[in-house]
């Protein structure tokens, strides 16, 4: 837990009017050193904390309950349809509609009910007494990131945090900036995942089971913050059944979580295929073992039909040293990009034209994968080496 979301509680604590004998302002160590492990605890002051030491030296509680505090109290009230006046006055932060958000108005009381209860000093109190919510859903690093991302034209639609539908996760992380989104328009989405792109460092530690969008995977890493900065803790389960029971993606008869095993070694190789959850994965072996799911079919989701023959694109010199020429049977726009064999994406650029140049020179020797995609979702692969 980062410190200074310890000091915004501090300040909610002494508002709200807690008793000394629940926090004890003298015990709070913020020099204290607690485990990154997500063992989450309910403190006396109705203060969801990541773990006992988290709860007894960054918030200085003097007692707690195993689990989270349970969201949604009495008084955590929906004021999407409540006008606080048109006055630019710094209110707090309350919940609307599905999340934490801050409000500006010009007084608590609307139509003789007053709302300053329903009101919280930060977006982390808010949070923890008002339910399970993603904070912080726009993130300008990822929009600046986007800037150097050109994302295949691939229909596979998800709903960002901020209910808004993309053409697919690529467009929801890069351009839009959402931390998080669900599977599906946002008429059909239920429950948020943890973006595949997310990394959360190459340390050894067990951090839990995490709802990615391949599904609920055993993951390490050295902490909870991805690379963006966001903290995706509460999308990290003790267990396989306790993920696989938050969303209905997740528990639905595709997904089968007791079939993902990470001690199975899938061999890298780029055979795509498309899970009956509409999610590519690298080939059979992953989308069963690390997605766990129950029924697949060949190729990437959304292009069963492969109008773009792999015999009719030109690649060579192949092995390739500095660079790589790429003739191709169209003149269309098309998004070229350079694959590891696991699939990672290392490389991509926009061409208009039959004819393409690609610097390899940065690239070690191995073997990878050229995949061109169309505006209307046909993608091919073609293998190349470099030597």
């Amino acid at each position: 837990m980062k410190k200074y979301l310890t000091l915004f509680a501090i300040i909610g604590i002494l508002n709200e009017g807690f008793t000394q004998d629940c926090v004890d302002l003298e015990s709070i160590n913020l020099d204290a050193i607690c485990p990154l492990i997500f063992a989450p605890v309910c403190g006396c002051d109705g203060i969801t904390y990541e773990n006992a030491c988290s709860a007894e030296n960054y918030g200085g509680v003097t007692s707690w309950v195993d689990g989270a505090c349970t969201g949604g109290g009495g008084d955590c009230v929906d004021v999407s349809d409540v006008d606080f006046g048109p006055c630019d006055m710094f209110m707090g932060y309350a919940w609307v509609g599905n999340m934490c958000t801050d409000i500006s108005g010009c007084g608590y009381i609307v139509g003789e009910v007053d709302y300053s209860t329903s009101f919280y000093d930060s977006m982390e109190a808010c949070n923890s007494r008002c339910g399970d919510v993603l904070v912080g859903c726009i993130n300008q690093w990822q929009i600046e990131q986007g800037f150097l991302i050109d994302c295949a034209p691939i229909v596979a639609p998800v709903c960002g945090c901020n209910d808004v539908t993309y053409a697919n996760s690529c467009d929801a992380f890069f351009y839009g900036g959402v931390t998080t989104y669900s599977l599906g328009a946002c008429s059909d989405s239920n429950c948020f995942v943890i973006p595949d792109v997310i990394d959360f460092g190459e340390c050894a530690m067990p951090l839990g089971i995490a709802l990615l969008e391949s599904g609920c995977t055993m993951m390490s890493g050295c902490g909870y913050i991805g690379q963006n900065g966001y903290d995706y803790s509460a999308l990290f389960f003790t267990s396989m059944e306790a993920c696989a029971g938050y969303c209905e993606n997740v528990v639905s008869d595709c997904i089968d979580p007791s079939l993902i095993d990470p001690s199975v070694f899938c061999i890298a190789i780029w055979d795509p295929v498309c899970g009956c959850n509409n999610i590519t994965y690298g080939n059979s072996c992953l989308a069963t073992y690390g997605g766990g799911v129950t029924s697949y079919t060949a190729g990437e989701c959304g292009n069963a039909v492969n109008q773009l023959n792999v015999s009719d694109v030109s690649v060579f010199p192949n092995p390739a040293r500095t660079q790589l020429n790429i003739i191709l049977p169209t003149t269309d726009l098309v998004v070229i990009s350079i694959r590891n064999m696991e699939g990672q994406l290392l490389s991509s650029k926009r061409q208009i034209g039959n004819r393409a140049v690609l610097d390899v020179s940065n690239l070690s020797q191995g073997i990878y994968m050229i995949e061109i995609a169309r505006e209307s979702g046909i993608v091919v692969h073609k293998q190349f080496v470099v030597e």
